[in-house]
C-alpha cells in the first residue's frame, strides 16, 4: 500500500507556507532597499570628496563668490568644479528631467521640502545630475550665515553649496531622511554632512520619528555617518 498525503493535508500544507511567505517576503524586500539605499549614499558622499581632492590635487581653488539663486553661478561652478571630476550620464540646468517628477520631495515630519520645486529638484535655480550609478545629484547656492546654520547646521561664514542624494533616483519615497540626503560644501569645511556642527541631542532628533521643522530630517546623513554609515530602524520604517 503506498503512502501519501492527502488533498487536504497539502492545501494546509501551501496555506501555511504562503502565510509564512506573505509575512517573510516583504520584510526580506524592504531590508534590501535599506541595504541598497546605504551603500549608494554612501558611494555618492565618496564620490563628491573626491572631487573636491581632485581639485585640490590639481591646485583649483574653489573660491568664486557663491550667489543664491543666480543660475549663471551655479553653472560656472559646476562645469568648473564638477563635470570636469564626475562621471553622469545627464545635467539639468534648472528643469525638468534629472530628478524625480513622482510628486512632492517631503521632510521627515511629512512637510514639503524648504524650497521644494516639483520635478526640478530642491531649491531656487539649481543644478540636477542623474549619475550613472543611478543616484540624482541636486546643487543649490546659499550665501548667507543664517541660512547655513538655521536650515543645514553649518557654522559657515556665509556662503556654501548645498548637495541632495536622492540615493536611489527616480523612485519614491522622495524623503529626506530616508532615501534622500544633504550634505554641504563651505570653502572652510570642505564636503561635509549637513548638521556637522550641530550637538549629537540635536542630530538626533533632527533625524527620528519625532522630527519638526521644515529641516526635519535634513541631518539624517550626519546621525547615519555617526551609527556606522546605517539607517536607523526607527527612521526607515516611519510611514510618510
Amino acid at each position: 500500500m503506498r503512502k501519501g498525503f492527502t488533498l487536504a493535508e497539502v492545501l494546509i500544507t501551501l496555506g501555511i507556507i504562503g502565510v509564512v511567505a506573505a509575512m517573510t517576503i516583504p520584510s526580506l524586500i524592504t531590508k534590501c532597499q535599506k541595504k541598497t539605499i546605504e551603500t549608494k549614499f554612501k558611494e555618492d558622499f565618496s564620490i563628491i570628496q573626491q572631487v573636491i581632492r581632485s581639485n585640490t590635487a590639481n591646485d583649483v581653488e574653489l573660491d568664486m563668490a557663491v550667489k543664491d539663486g543666480n543660475s549663471a553661478f551655479l553653472k560656472n561652478f559646476f562645469d568648473t568644479y564638477f563635470a570636469p571630476y564626475m562621471k553622469y550620464s545627464h545635467v539639468c540646468y534648472h528643469k525638468e528631467g534629472c530628478w524625480q517628477n513622482r510628486g512632492k520631495n517631503k521632510t521627515l515630519s511629512g512637510n514639503s521640502a524648504f524650497y521644494d520645486n516639483k520635478g526640478i529638484g530642491i531649491g531656487n535655480n539649481v543644478i540636477t545630475v542623474k549619475m550613472y550609478n543611478g543616484s540624482n545629484l541636486c546643487i543649490d547656492a546659499w550665501r548667507h550665515t543664517y541660512e547655513m546654520k538655521n536650515y543645514f547646521g553649518i557654522n559657515s561664514l556665509g556662503q556654501g553649496i548645498t548637495i541632495y542624494i536622492d540615493a536611489n533616483g527616480d523612485s519614491g519615497p522622495n524623503v529626506i531622511g530616508k532615501d534622500i540626503y544633504v550634505i554641504t560644501y563651505t570653502p572652510e569645511y570642505g564636503i561635509v554632512p549637513a548638521g556637522y556642527h550641530e550637538s549629537n541631542d540635536t542630530i538626533n532628533k533632527n533625524c527620528s520619528k519625532n522630527a519638526k521643522g521644515n529641516n526635519a530630517g535634513y541631518f539624517c546623513l550626519m546621525r547615519i555617518k555617526n551609527h556606522g554609515w546605517q539607517i536607523l530602524d526607527e527612521v526607515w520604517n516611519l510611514k510618510i
